[in-house]
């Protein structure tokens, strides 16, 4: 169970429905091949209108390791455009090593391809970034961050990156939880200031606050404040796609034509159950054995061991006895895996469930904000 856990909520941006997250770890585990296999459409969409050339006041990326994501923001954070590609920092160095380029070049050459007009037409608008860019594989390190970390602090140090003969851009550092087994994260830091932003908490108090960010590792954060005292990770969405099409499980299963809830919440019973208490390793192989004795289709596989391994998951970390007194929880994150922790949780009597979506641009604006970055209007 995470230590010292008290009245705290949650906040959960989640992978994606099985299936849909198996095709997304194929293709992190296998990008090779010719430049024009690799290279992806930037999606753009619009959601606010600037008036005057000047409202411009941030071009924020969130670059990780598969994919990238824009946004051109505005007055008081509002984001008038974004785009996204499949330009993670894998696609990047495999550019570079194609191309035979200097990581460098294929950075800047990548960054250009997905928002190079803002760049030119926003030539003082200051440029920040967080997640993977900001790793030993990624442009360039910003030094981890040790717990207790204040998110918003004025005085930690971003990394900088020339990306054009006299502009920068800013790289916001992970965080590192030294403990006896270490711990890190990148990206995910962000996503918890932009949430509790969003989600207009009382960050000035000493109340914990447990923050939830389930995906390939899944990360358990808490929080006291804006501060981030501890968190442990767990490798369920890259455990599940490993056990989906690489161990023997992965010959059962046939593709469902969508979710099949009642397989799903099985798993997740069993989870909780005597048999569920041993440990996953234990029970993962009732996903085969559940078939062989004609208990479970082949069809229901997937979402049961979504399930089963979701449920070991949140039994892991606040123990096989949590009630809904307790807890209140907001899901950042994919709409559709927010539905399945949603219904696990409401199995384990967490009822009260809030969403949230798009959290790292607010948690870069508030670092940018943070850190003096951003142009004061006149008056």
């Amino acid at each position: 169970m995470f230590l010292g856990m008290k009245r705290s909520k949650y906040f959960i941006p989640l992978y994606t429905t099985p299936f849909e997250l198996l095709g997304y770890l194929r293709h992190y585990s296998d990008v090779k091949g010719s430049t024009a296999e690799r290279s992806c459409a930037v999606h753009e969409m619009k959601t606010g209108v600037m008036t005057n050339i000047a409202e411009a006041q941030l071009i924020a990326l969130d670059w990780g390791t598969t994919s990238a994501r824009a946004y051109l923001m505005g007055a008081d954070g509002h984001i008038v455009a974004e785009r996204s590609a499949a330009l993670g920092i894998m696609q990047v160095a495999s550019k570079a090593q194609a191309e035979t380029q200097s990581l460098d070049e294929a950075f800047k050459a990548t960054l250009t391809e997905l928002c190079g007009d803002w760049l030119d037409n926003f030539e003082n608008v200051p440029v920040i970034a967080c997640g993977m860019v900001g790793s030993q594989q990624g442009w360039t390190e910003a030094a981890y961050r040790p717990v207790p970390a204040n998110l918003a602090d004025p005085a930690f140090e971003l990394a900088s990156v020339e990306i054009a003969p006299g502009r920068t851009m800013q790289i916001i550092p992970g965080v590192l939880d030294l403990k006896e087994l270490p711990d890190v994260m990148r990206g995910e830091e962000t996503q918890i200031l932009g949430a509790i932003d969003l989600a207009a908490l009382n960050a000035d108090d000493s109340e914990e606050q447990l923050f939830l960010l389930p995906g390939t590792h899944s990360k358990w954060v808490k929080v006291s404040g804006r501060t981030i005292t501890e968190f442990c990770t767990s490798m369920t969405g890259e455990t599940f796609a490993l056990l989906s099409t690489q161990s023997i499980l992965s010959k059962l299963i046939e593709p469902a034509p969508s979710a099949n809830w009642s397989a799903f919440e099985r798993g997740v019973k069993v989870s909780q159950s005597g048999e569920g208490a041993a440990d996953l390793m234990l029970t993962a192989f009732s996903a085969r054995t559940l078939v062989l004795t004609e208990r479970l289709e082949k069809n229901e596989v997937s979402n049961y061991l979504s399930g089963l391994m979701i449920g070991a998951e949140i039994c892991s970390v606040l123990g096989k006895q949590a009630t809904n007194d307790a807890l209140s929880l907001t899901i950042c994150g994919n709409k559709e895996l927010s539905s399945r922790y949603t219904r696990a949780l409401n199995i384990f009597g967490i009822d009260q469930v809030r969403e949230l979506q798009g959290t790292a641009p607010r948690g870069i604006w508030a670092v940018a904000s943070a850190q003096g970055l951003l142009q004061t209007p006149s008056v």
